[in-house]
């Protein structure tokens, strides 16, 4: 537990309060990123939590979307909070109806008389743990509005108040300004019924399955295109195949920037410099970072 506090940079209080629940979800949400690295090398999504505190620590790495979340209930859980994982259901904007049971993974704190949810892994979620109560709207530190839709008494929904529908275009440099009747959209439903993670083991992927725009465009192939993703201060930043944008919320305005990545050379110091990742493991990685390029596949793979 120590090291995995020091890994993801907190040194703060460790009573068990909701401001020390904010404070570690911030530090757990800019350290620790989303990534599919090891899915494009054929790695299986980790189940214990113990095996992904020891990649986080040890392999300076991040993780799935059910890992992350898993490990940080289980840190949760070490602090002496009331921590469980509730099974999500992402929905899909393409055909407007959910996703299976345990496509997407969250946390649920019981502190007191309160019940709030907690993620570290969804890229749109709170950057701070929403209270549980119907309908309140809930403003983070950046503005972002967000809201818990009851559908009946075990049964939630996590709603968001973007800029404009998916905040803009995807991979278009650009400042966008807010809608002034922005619609609420829902991200995922969820159980308040505690869950083991390794009931949903043949669920679990579906994060990195049918990635598409708004507009329904195939984005990336996920056994082929690296995505990771960390959450900043003021927004986030993410590489998703060979672009890496930055989106910056400042004033009422969300600034997004784009950078094309060139050669696989680059993708890796971008991978390293902006998200900690070193990609050591060349003889899996790195090929396949070369087959986006077109490149040869390296020696050390054979």
């Amino acid at each position: 537990m120590e090291a995995y506090l020091k890994t993801i940079g907190y040194g703060g209080l460790r009573d068990v309060t909701t401001d020390t629940l904010k404070a570690l979800q911030a530090a757990h949400a800019r350290t620790i990123p989303l990534e599919n690295l090891g899915f494009m090398c054929g790695e299986k999504v980790l189940h214990c939590p113990l095996a992904v505190c020891r990649r986080i620590v040890l392999g300076g790495r991040g993780g799935a979307s059910p890992e992350l979340n898993g490990a940080y209930c289980w840190l949760l859980q070490q602090l002496g909070f009331q921590a469980t994982l509730v099974a999500c259901q992402l929905y899909n904007h393409q055909s407007s109806s959910f996703l299976p049971e345990g496509s997407h993974i969250a946390v649920l704190v019981s502190l007191g008389r309160k019940r709030f949810l907690t993620d570290i892994s969804c890229p749109t979620f709170s950057k701070q743990p929403m209270v549980i109560v119907p309908h309140k709207v809930q403003t983070d530190a950046v503005g972002s509005r967000h809201r818990l839709r009851r559908h009946d008494e075990m049964t939630w929904s996590f709603q968001k108040m973007f800029f404009t529908r998916f905040e803009g275009p995807l991979f278009e440099e650009c400042d966008i300004a807010p809608d002034p009747n922005p619609p609420w959209t829902t991200v995922y439903r969820f159980s308040l019924i505690p869950i083991v993670l390794e009931d949903f083991k043949h669920l679990t992927t579906v994060f990195y399955q049918n990635f598409k725009s708004p507009k329904g465009e195939k984005l990336f192939s996920p056994k082929k295109d690296p995505l990771v993703m960390r959450h900043t201060a003021r927004g986030r930043k993410f590489l998703l195949g060979k672009r890496f944008c930055t989106v910056v919320y400042k004033e009422g305005v969300a600034r997004k920037t784009v950078t094309d990545i060139d050669t696989s050379e680059e993708m890796a110091d971008v991978i390293w410099r902006e998200f900690g990742i070193r990609m050591v493991d060349e003889k899996q990685l790195m090929p396949r970072i070369d087959l986006l390029y077109d490149q040869k596949v390296r020696r050390s793979s054979i």
